[in-house]
C-alpha cells in the first residue's frame, strides 16, 4: 500500500464492485456529500443514491452507488450497496425513461404505486443521469 491510501471495498449482493487501495473516495450518504482520505476519524453512515468518485494515482474513477451503508475506519472504507454501476453499464435512454415514469407517477398519483417505491426509482434513474453527465464533463 501506498503512502496516505487506504483500502476501499465496494460490494453489492451480486459482486464485489470494486476492491483496491485509493487516495480518496467521495460518495452521497444521507447527511451529504462526503470525502474520506487516508487517516479519516471512524464512522459508519447510510448512502443515497448518487455518484461516488474513486480517486487512484491521480485518476478519477465515477460510479453511481444506491443505497447501502459504509463503515469508514483509519486505513479502510467498506460499502455495502444494493447496487452500483460504472458509467459504462448504463443505458442513458433506459435511465431518461424511468426518470419520466417516475415523475408521471409521481403527478398522477397513482395508488398502485407507493410514494416511497416512486421516489427511489426517481432518485436512481437521476443519479445514473447524472453520472453519465460528470463523466461526459469530466473527460
Amino acid at each position: 500500500m501506498a503512502e496516505n491510501t487506504f483500502k476501499l471495498n465496494i460490494v453489492t449482493p451480486d459482486k464485489a464492485f470494486y476492491d483496491g487501495d485509493v487516495d480518496r473516495v467521495m460518495f452521497k450518504s444521507t447527511e451529504g456529500d462526503l470525502a474520506v482520505l487516508f487517516d479519516h476519524i471512524p464512522l459508519t453512515t447510510t448512502l443515497s443514491s448518487g455518484i461516488a468518485v474513486i480517486y487512484k494515482d491521480n485518476k478519477e474513477y465515477p460510479a453511481v452507488l444506491h443505497g447501502g451503508f459504509a463503515e469508514i475506519k483509519e486505513d479502510s472504507v467498506s460499502i455495502l450497496s444494493n447496487a452500483a454501476e460504472w458509467p459504462e453499464d448504463i443505458d442513458l435512454d433506459r435511465a431518461e425513461a424511468s426518470k419520466e415514469r417516475a415523475e408521471k407517477r409521481m403527478n398522477g398519483g397513482e395508488d398502485k404505486y407507493s410514494t416511497t417505491r416512486i421516489e427511489a426509482s426517481l432518485s436512481r434513474a437521476m443519479a445514473r443521469i447524472d453520472l453519465i453527465k460528470y463523466h461526459k464533463e469530466s473527460k
